[in-house]
């Protein structure tokens, strides 16, 4: 995005009323709903401002638990802020069906992208945001992946297996890479190098073979 098109987008921002509110404690969810009057109807019809306020919270509480955090700990936000617009008509992003942006406490969510999904958007809109049975339906397959640090799902799925051998491992994790990252921080978290652990989680993923195959 160039430097014009950032300090457009800011001030649209900064001059966008929400649409719903939602509070939870210390911390509260804002909705800014940018496609009333746009061919972007889907958001409001099948996902709404209310029911993305909810999820935002959830997740929110879930992010918190997993990384051991309070309210008030880490960066100390006290909203978070889902705004909710097509990026093809403000020159967002870097392709017109990217999913989301994120940054800081806000996340921008493609309206386009929404629109043009096949099948549940309510369910695809909550994977985007949650985790624990709700997996966005374009996620790759457990076990997939070739290298643990690929990314996305399949370092989310591998650092699940890793929580799960050790309770607390993602935080105890986040925390000590607080200054500095080192593969060493998995061997001294379960004992085992990085790679002994995809090896393992690979071969724990990989599915059984089929019954009379003679394997």
């Amino acid at each position: 995005m160039n430097p014009m098109k950032l300090f457009v987008l800011l001030i649209t921002l900064i001059a966008l009323e929400p649409t719903h509110v939602i509070g939870f404690g210390p911390i509260e969810s804002v909705v800014f709903d940018n496609t009333t009057g746009t061919p972007d109807t889907r958001f409001k019809q099948e996902i709404g401002a209310s029911y993305t306020g909810i999820v935002l919270l959830e997740a929110s509480d879930f992010f918190l638990k997993t990384f051991r955090q309070t309210y008030g700990g880490g960066k100390n936000y006290t909203s978070i802020d889902a705004i909710i617009e097509s990026f093809r008509a403000n020159g967002i992003g870097w392709q017109p069906l990217q999913v989301a942006i994120t940054g800081g406490n806000q996340i921008l969510l493609n309206a386009d992208y929404v629109q043009a999904y096949i099948g549940d958007v309510k369910a695809e809109f909550t994977g985007i945001l949650l985790t624990s049975g709700w997996p966005s339906k374009g996620w790759v397959a457990k076990g997939s992946g070739s290298r643990w640090d690929e990314g996305y799902a399949v370092t989310a799925y591998f650092l699940e297996y890793c929580n799960g051998l050790r309770d607390g491992f993602i935080a105890d994790l986040n925390a000590m890479m607080r200054y500095y990252y080192s593969d060493a921080f998995f061997v001294q978290l379960l004992g085992k190098s990085v790679y002994e652990l995809w090896d393992d989680y690979k071969l724990q993923s990989a599915p059984a073979p089929a019954p009379g195959s003679g394997c």
